[in-house]
Order: C-alpha cells, then structure tokens, then sequence
C-alpha cells in the first residue's frame, strides 16, 4: 500500500459526490455497457473542461453587509455552463440564469480580499417562485454544472414546478474561485499511487507510517499554494455556510429551502447551526455526523464498504457470470487477494502506458459500491480482471470516478478540493500508539478494507492551516429538519443519520431500507418520494421515525 491511497482514503472516502454516480450510471447506459456485458470497456469519453471560473466584480466593502447588498447581474447561461459529461443542451435552455457574485476571502475580514462564487437557477415559471438550494456532496462536487441534471433527471417534477431551482458552487469548487492543488500529471501519480513515498504497513513503524503521511500532505498543501495561493485556507465548511446565506438574501429570500446529499448535509447541518432563524424547509440526505472526529468517520465508512462488498459478492454469485467461485466467504477471499495483488503486480490494461495499480482498482470497486445499478458492472469489470487478467474496464471506471478525460486531462480539480476543504474541516484526533492500535484492529476486522484504513489523522497533523473542532449541532429554534438515512448506505453508514436527527432539536428521521448512498430523487421508492416532496412542496412533515422499503 502506498502513502497517498492511505492519505486519500483517510481524509475522506466519500469523495464521490452524488452527481456523479448518477451521470455514470447514465453514461454507462447511454454506452451499453450495463446491459451488453461486452468484454472490452469503450475508452473515456472526451468531457470539456468546466466554463472558466466565475468572475465576479470586485465591490467596495467594509462590512459583511456590504455583500449583502451587491447587484447581481443575471445572463443566460450557455450549455458548457450548466451540464457535465455526456449531457447535452436542454430544450429549455432559455430558463437557465447564471451569474458571478462576490464574497470576502474570509469572513471576519471583510474589507480584505475577495473572491467569486458561481451560481445558476431554473426558472420555475411561476412569478415570485421560492429557490430552492441544493448540494450534492464531496465536498468538491460541482453544483453549477449538475443544474441540468437534477432539473430534468433528479428532481421530481412537483419540486421544478414549484421552486426556482438554484445551483451555487461553493467556495474552491467547481466554476467559484477554485483551490488547484496537483497539475494534471501529478493528479495521474496520486490516483494511480505512483508516488514517492511507497508505506508498507507490513514492515514500517507507526512512526514511519506518520511521517510519509505528513510529507505527502505537505507537498500537496504547498501545491496548493503554487497552483491557486492562499485560497484553500478559507473554504472551510462555515465559510461556504455563509456564502449561501448571502446568496439567499440576494435572492429576496428570508429562509433557505435546501436539499443536501452525503457532504451537502454537513454543510446543510452548518448552516442551520450558524442561522437557525434562516432554516426553510430542509432535507439532508445520506447524513455526516457534525460530531465525530476523522477516525470515526474513516473506520465507519470502511464498514460500510466492507458490508457493500459482501451484498455484492451475493449479489454476484447469484449470477450467472460471476468471476468469484465457491461461498460468500470464499469469494470475499478471492476479492481480497485480488486486489492484494495488485499491491505489486498492476494488471495490464488497453493502454500500454497506464496499467491498472491497486489505487486505481480501489477507486473503481468503491466507486460501483455506491449504487446496486452498478453491481453488474462490477462483476463485468472483475471478471475481465481476474479471468482475463485485463484491468481496462477497472481503469475506465476509475477515470470515471476521477473525472479523468482520455486526453489525460481533468475535468476538474474535485479531488483538489475534497483534500483542502476536510483538512479544515477535520482536526487530527488521538496519538501515533491509538492509531496504529485502531489501524491493526480494523485490519483485522475488514477482510477486504481494513488495510486500507486507520492513520486517517496522521495527514491532518502535517497540514499547515487552522481545523475545525467537531462538535455536536442541535439549531435550536430552526424549522423541522427531515434527515434520511439509508440503512446499509455504504459511504454515510446509517448510524450517522440516527446520530444528527437526534443531535438536532427539529430533526426529523426518515429511514430508507436499501444498499445505496442517499435515497431521494424522483425514480426512489414511493414512500421516500412522498417523504421529500409532500414536505417541500406542502410543508408536510414526515412523521418522525418514519420507516421506507421497497
């Protein structure tokens, strides 16, 4: 195992935002690949890059209030604005506004320097429509360049009626002034793990473990610094929190309605504990808990996947093109050989150049768990692996999932972003002894994850900015707030859903029954569907406890 997989995985597996499992599951049908089984995956698509980042006027301020009251000057936006990957221009372009506003830097500096943040709306067509904010997760995840997405594709058509739908991508991300940490190629060498510092937990200590751990998160904080300046010092979670509420005042709005996916309800749960009087009608969907530390969250999402594997082995061996053979347990087994293989024996693949490592394999497999739609494209690419000992279905997805172009391009720098925004968000927590202790005894509990979990801290110890401490958020005096927790959700486990309806005065816990990550959109089971859109659209609360099954 090398230093930036462990790095990677520690400050957060949920790096996948919800968009895009959805528009691969899209992409993967558009192409016939989920329904014709076909041995070889087609190569990646060519995405553009993003619209250039917004640019937004500088404005004359000495006061927060001052940003408050800056002009916004609506445009239409142009298709390359408001869709990503395979998508094309939408019928209704014409309904589709953007526009560029201007933030402080840093909050409690106001007259200092500033930045842009992008935003976009669907146009209901209903005069004096309410918005509607939504945030799909990474943190990192794009919000501009999904509006299309979730307005013909996601969002019930109750909700587009109803509400101006509206796209702002937060501090660092997206088409807002982004953070840029890695150039293309060195992205290329912390995805595929061909990195300087190789950790080998068999035989380094835990001290030699950190210190790898802590010389990789230097050199990407300073690439940071190289690549875009101080900026990921300031696109903190609270920052971006206080974005929103001044796009919700520009927008004549005097409470945020807000739907927030995986990432998007922490930042959801952020906002409501900074303005509590501001809260509209929330839904957080896939919940984070505000209160645990990067060790918690690192070793549950590690139990989460492990679980997911195991639906999907069962899954997989109730087929009839399975490469596993025998019992679940024996299948559990060979996946985890498997990928222990490739620990020194990267699989050639239909690009000579680039042959499939365990990061790249790790990416892939974790990326098809989100999801049971892309179980049977699990099982196709494992398959080509093991039987045929070809990883190019495994590389195509993880480009995928990395948002890796075939020019050898990225079409963003999400990845950039998940890494700064959690190093501020997340404080280390515990010594190098409790975490080399957590780390051997997940290993032993995972079968297939545990070596690639524990020392989640020991990155954070090394990165040169301020962090967050995590604590519990109850926003009292805010509107009722519906949390949805999926039961077995690989990536945000459901113990964390339980966890923030209860920390919150006004939550409200709705639980899905189900293997995937989040639960709402239009195509969810009736029971989820009614949940969400009696609420904001009729102002229904979900009655607490509420349970959904297929």
């Amino acid at each position: 195992m090398n230093s930036r997989r462990s790095l990677r995985l520690a400050i957060g597996v949920a790096v996948i935002a919800v968009l895009v499992v959805v528009a691969i599951v899209s992409t993967l049908i558009w192409q016939g690949f989920l329904a014709t089984g076909q041995g070889k995956a087609p190569g990646a698509g060519e995405t553009d890059h993003p619209a250039d980042p917004a640019q937004a006027k500088t404005i004359t301020a000495t006061r927060v209030e001052d940003f408050y009251k800056q002009p916004v000057a609506w445009h239409p936006c142009t298709a390359q604005q408001v869709t990503s990957m395979e998508e094309q221009a939408p019928r209704d372009l014409d309904q589709y506004e953007c526009a560029a506003l201007t933030a402080p830097k840093d909050w409690d500096d106001p007259a200092g320097e500033q930045l842009s943040l992008s935003v976009a709306i669907h146009r209901s067509g209903k005069e004096d429509a309410p918005a509607l904010f939504f945030n799909l997760g990474g943190p990192g995840g794009a919000a501009v360049s999904s509006i299309v997405q979730q307005v013909t594709s996601s969002m019930g058509e109750a909700l587009v009626k109803t509400y101006d739908i509206v796209a702002l991508d937060p501090r660092g991300v997206g088409a807002s002034t982004p953070v840029v940490c890695m150039t293309d190629e060195e992205r290329d060498a912390y995805n595929s793990g061909d990195g300087d510092e190789a950790i080998d937990k068999d035989s380094e200590s835990p001290d030699e473990i950190v210190k790898k751990a802590a010389i990789e998160a230097k050199k990407i904080a300073q690439g940071c610094e190289t690549h875009s300046g101080d900026i990921y010092k300031h696109i903190d979670t609270v920052s971006a929190a206080k974005d929103f509420d001044m796009t919700r005042a520009l927008l004549g709005e005097e409470t945020l309605n807000y739907l927030g996916y995986s990432y998007g309800t922490f930042l959801g749960a952020t906002y409501a504990g900074l303005f509590p009087e501001r809260v509209g009608r929330f839904v957080l969907d896939g919940a984070l808990d505000p209160a645990v530390d990067i060790n918690t969250l690192s070793d549950l999402q590690m139990t989460g996947f492990e679980a997911s594997i195991g639906h999907w082995v069962q899954d997989c061996l109730a087929g009839g093109s399975c490469p596993l053979k025998g019992t679940a347990e024996q299948g559990i087994t060979q996946v985890s050989r498997f990928l222990k293989r490739l620990e020194t024996a990267p699989l050639p693949t239909s690009d000579e150049e680039r042959p499939l490592t365990q990061s790249l394999a790790l990416t892939a497999v974790i990326g098809t768990l989100y999801s049971t739609q892309t179980y049977s494209v699990l099982t196709q690419a494992l398959d080509q692996a093991m039987n045929d000992n070809d990883g190019s279905m495994l590389l195509y997805l993880a480009d995928l999932f990395n948002e890796r172009n075939a020019d050898g391009t990225y079409a963003s720098a999400s990845t950039d972003a998940l890494i700064a925004i959690n190093n501020l968000d997340y404080s280390p927590s515990g010594t190098v002894d409790e975490w080399a202790d957590s780390a051997e005894k997940i290993r032993k509990k995972l079968r297939v994850f545990g070596e690639f979990a524990g020392y989640a801290s020991a990155g954070l110890s090394a990165w040169p900015t301020d962090h967050a401490a995590r604590a519990k958020i109850t926003a009292d005096g805010a509107a009722p707030i519906v949390v949805i927790g999926t039961t077995h959700d690989p990536a945000t486990p459901y113990v964390m859903a339980q966890s923030l309806a209860e920390q919150l005065s006004s939550g409200v816990l709705v639980t899905n029954e189900g293997w995937n990550h989040t639960s709402y959109s239009k195509s969810a089971n009736a029971c989820v569907v009614k949940a969400v859109e009696n609420y904001f659209v009729h102002g229904s609360i979900p009655e607490d406890g509420l349970v959904c099954s297929d």
